[in-house]
């Protein structure tokens, strides 16, 4: 099943491949959740996307991962970047929302290479210290791929 909401001003709105592209040039963005007593969740987090899916990691334990836990169904968003533009009264934007499910991935080789990833992607020039932190914390590291119902991006270059 696909969410379908009508975006006020479409021209602005991305293809797939183009939300893609642009969320690869982030690296932070709000993952919110269903939090007690029906009020949501919002926190902001790194993300990383690795063969076309949106990673995260975190500690396997608190808050957000029980809310996981409990519900799965998710939303993330992430502005890649924004500036405003005082003589035009407006801002230039590239922006992305994903609604979907998250997954806890258990399989040592996925987790393995978007740990990596992390590494290679956001801290180069660190490989071999990186490698040698994953050795130790993979066990104590929770990897959670956002699997979407819904992908949209938006774009307003001014």
């Amino acid at each position: 099943p696909r969410m379908e909401h009508k975006m006020h001003k479409a021209s602005r709105q991305l293809s797939d491949a183009e939300t893609m592209e642009i969320l690869k040039k982030g690296d932070h963005g709000t993952l919110s959740v269903q939090g007690d007593d029906g009020y949501p969740y919002a926190t902001p987090i790194n993300y990383i996307v690795v063969d076309g899916k949106v990673y995260l990691h975190s500690a396997p334990y608190g808050y957000k991962i029980e809310c996981l836990q409990r519900s799965p169904k998710c939303c993330f968003s992430a502005i890649i970047s924004a500036q405003i533009i005082p003589s035009k009264i407006t801002a230039a934007f590239e922006s992305v929302v994903l609604t979907g499910t998250a997954v806890f991935v258990t399989d040592q080789a996925e987790k393995r290479t978007v740990l990596e990833n992390f590494v290679t992607q956001k801290h180069p020039g660190y490989e071999e210290l990186g490698f040698k932190m994953i050795d130790k914390q993979i066990d104590k590291t929770a990897v959670i791929r956002l699997d979407p119902v819904s992908l949209t991006g938006k774009a307003y270059r001014g």
